[in-house]
């Protein structure tokens, strides 16, 4: 089974993946070693993998692996030399991609007994799809991955890639705005000082647009955990002062919903209770727009 992640390579699994014959995949490709200088068709050939990995649904780059399948799977082993700046080397490679983009490598890399080392690089999949790669002066290769190595994809693959980034793009602006507009609620309900005893907030949390939006974006934020902890804290509170105004207005008599509201315990205990949930309401709402705005501007 291939690893979903770089922690899960080991020598183990390239040596069973080796052993079953796989030479390349949706999932991942074995690369010998970087391409020679001088050789262009071998760059060209791992930029478009790279973009190839990322317009799909990500994959993996093993570097130190022979290609050469008539011999052992030991010899086919070779690895490279550990001290070589690999990921510098390599970082040139997903920077000639247009947009540039976003990899990750196992550190440490897998080491052999020969002395040299495995390196595996993590391309995931790209909300900013679709990537693409020069081929010529005027030309631009658009690649997918497949079972068959790298394949151009077809127009309308490209012209739905397009619109499916647009479409995410509003939709995370949608999110920052209701993020925006929670914030705000959670603001105006917070009463203090002597209004506390005679005024209560009025207007529960709608929540439909944070999970709607949480929904359709979720390829794009799931790599993002700090930002989903803090969303759903946003939403969990947003629940309880919810459940908080409704508990209130249940009880709450008639006469305190006009303008001249006597000063009333129950009043101030409410508007207590709900300061307590709405300040770290506003506070998460303020770090996760802080978040959004950075996954925005990738």
């Amino acid at each position: 089974m291939v690893p979903e992640v770089l922690e899960q390579w080991n020598i183990n699994i390239l040596t069973d993946l080796l052993t079953k014959g796989y030479f390349e995949s949706e999932e991942f490709d074995f690369k010998e070693d970087l391409p020679h200088s001088n050789d262009e068709g071998g760059k060209l050939r791992l930029v478009k993998t790279c973009c190839a990995f990322a317009n799909s649904g990500g994959g993996f780059l093993i570097f130190g692996v022979s290609n050469n399948g008539s011999v052992p799977v030991q010899d086919r082993l070779v690895g490279i030399d550990p001290n070589v700046d690999f990921p510098e080397h390599f970082g040139s490679y997903p920077q000639k991609c247009m947009p540039s983009l976003t990899w990750a490598f196992k550190n440490p890399p897998i080491s052999l007994g020969n002395g040299k080392v495995i390196h595996i690089i993590h391309i995931p999949r790209s909300w900013n799809a679709p990537h693409s790669c020069e081929v010529a002066s005027d030309g631009r290769c658009f690649a997918k991955r497949t079972n068959k190595g790298n394949e151009p994809m077809s127009y309308e693959e490209i012209r739905l890639t397009f619109l499916q980034y647009y479409e995410k793009r509003l939709k995370l602006q949608l999110l920052k705005a209701e993020l925006q507009n929670i914030k705000n609620h959670a603001e105006e309900l917070i009463i203090t000082g002597w209004e506390a005893r005679t005024k209560f907030g009025k207007g529960e949390f709608s929540l439909t647009v944070v999970e709607t939006v949480l929904a359709d974006t979720y390829t794009i934020l799931a790599g993002q955990q700090e930002l989903l902890k803090l969303l759903g804290e946003i939403r969990n509170r947003c629940r309880i002062v919810n459940d908080l105004l409704r508990i209130f207005y249940q009880v709450a008599t008639i006469g305190w919903a006009g303008n001249n509201v006597e000063p009333h315990p129950a009043i101030e205990k409410h508007n207590s209770n709900v300061e307590w949930e709405c300040k770290p309401i506003i506070l998460a709402c303020t770090r996760a727009l802080e978040f959004l705005e950075n996954v925005i501007k990738i």
